[in-house]
């Protein structure tokens, strides 16, 4: 059976489809991994794992269903579309409905459902059984394939949220935190690391919860520290970790365990304290200056990245300019911005001071503006240094090879473009000098005898 798998929206979901992916290949399917811009293959089954966070994550997900249902209709191929993941689980009868080339449309965490469907070609019978009660408990581990090569790999410790951010409809399409345990983290990282993974990077909604529902008080810095206990040279990188849980004992396991890159990506939204009350963000009355003064001393030399969210109903033009003057103030190296997106079923849809879409986008390219010229700052600083880096390819284009340090987590932030006339392996450690820097990649030279395997 030939099964495609095409991955849409967030990390979360690439580690869906490979575990989806790892089930039917063990099962004896041919597995190929679709690309957004290519059409689909004549093959017998496609697989959409889809997002619904906010409106453009929809849009594409619905255009590439739209794609698949329009090449359904004029080949036979693929013979059955199955769209899975966050806006299936929102929207499941309205695709169904609207797309009578969908054959199943089943939320989040049902891979194992997903993969005894497919195998057994039970479509007709799944058709109306949409499944309307998120669950995202992991509760053995699965194989897992690869979809890409690349040196590196998600550990997704977590999923669903307790937090109820006013603007977010994560917990209506996840549930509840569901932490994993960790003797299947831990088995699962050694998987990943024999296939060949040089950096793990921690995910979930929240990383700092992990372990609030587990027993024994098993939590994030004891997870990290028996992440690093385990053989190898490698990275671990943690993303989305809740300013609420930058507890000491973390920062000093990050300080202390030299496998942990010196990086940590801590969502913020807002850096005025009446609309972070008002988007009912959790800790939303923490001194924000105070907190990134005490990670940065605890960690020296550690980049921070955050992400902001302008246009929030009653943003001020006063709280914008706050926003601004903090993100001067406290600099951070890697910093994304969007602008806010009125998703129905949240509490920020129906409140008042709707902003218009062009105040709205006037002030998302402000706020980037002021951070490019931030980051710029920084890696200018970086010319220079000497940095580690990880090698992920060749890119013909700039005649260079590409490559990360600590300071790039993978697909969010830019690359490290090493000159060389050698042939550098993909996945091999690399100490490099920064020769040169734009606002968001720099450029290096290798220095010798540097490489390790």
């Amino acid at each position: 059976m030939r099964v495609g798998i095409l991955t849409l929206g967030c990390d979360k979901n690439t580690v869906d489809n490979e575990y989806l992916a790892g089930l039917l290949s063990a099962a004896g399917c041919s597995v190929h991994a679709l690309s957004l811009e290519a059409p689909a293959p004549a093959l017998d089954v496609v697989v959409a794992m889809t997002c619904g966070f906010i409106g453009d994550a929809k849009r594409q997900s619905v255009e590439h269903l739209v794609a698949l249902a329009e090449q359904k209709r004029a080949t036979g191929f693929p013979r059955h579309i199955i769209a899975a993941g966050c806006l299936a689980q929102r929207y499941a009868r309205e695709l169904l409905d609207e797309f009578p080339e969908i054959d199943i449309a089943t939320g989040v965490g049902q891979i194992e459902a997903l993969a005894a469907w497919i195998l057994g070609e039970k479509y007709e019978e799944q058709r109306n059984r949409t499944e309307r009660q998120p669950s995202v408990v992991i509760h053995r581990p699965f194989p897992r394939m690869p979809l890409e090569a690349v040196p590196y790999a998600y550990l997704r410790i977590a999923d669903g949220c307790n937090h109820r951010c006013a603007f977010c409809a994560i917990p209506m399409m996840k549930g509840p935190l569901r932490s994993v345990p960790p003797d299947i983290l831990l088995e699962e990282a050694r998987g990943l690391l024999a296939r060949g993974a040089r950096e793990i990077n921690l995910i979930a909604q929240d990383i700092a919860a992990y372990g609030a529902d587990l027993e024994n008080s098993y939590l994030l810095p004891q997870l990290l520290r028996d992440l690093c206990r385990l053989p190898g040279d490698f990275w671990v990188r943690c993303l989305y970790c809740y300013p609420g849980g930058v507890t000491d004992t973390l920062l000093e396991t990050m300080s202390s365990e030299p496998k942990i890159t010196p990086y940590l990506d801590m969502p913020l939204q807002h850096l005025d304290p009446e609309i972070l009350r008002r988007m009912r963000r959790p800790f939303y009355e923490m001194d924000i200056p105070q907190l990134v003064a005490r990670i940065r001393a605890a960690v020296p030399g550690i980049v921070l990245r955050t992400t902001l969210l302008v246009g929030f109903p009653g943003e001020s033009a006063q709280a914008h300019r706050r926003m601004l003057e903090g993100m001067r103030a406290l600099a951070f190296e890697r910093l994304g911005v969007f602008p806010f997106s009125r998703e129905e079923g949240t509490p920020a849809a129906s409140f008042p001071r709707q902003l218009r879409q062009a105040t709205i986008m006037k002030r998302w390219n402000t706020a980037m503006q002021t951070q490019a010229i931030i980051a710029e700052q920084f890696q200018q600083r970086r010319i220079g240094a000497t940095v580690k880096v990880l090698i992920e390819g060749y890119d013909a284009e700039r005649q260079a090879w590409r490559a990360r340090s600590a300071a790039e987590a993978p697909e969010i932030d830019g690359y490290v473009y090493v000159h060389t006339d050698s042939v550098l392996s993909v996945g091999a450690f690399l100490t490099v000098q920064i020769t040169g820097a734009d606002i968001y990649d720099a450029f290096a030279r290798p220095l010798p005898d540097t490489t390790t395997k």
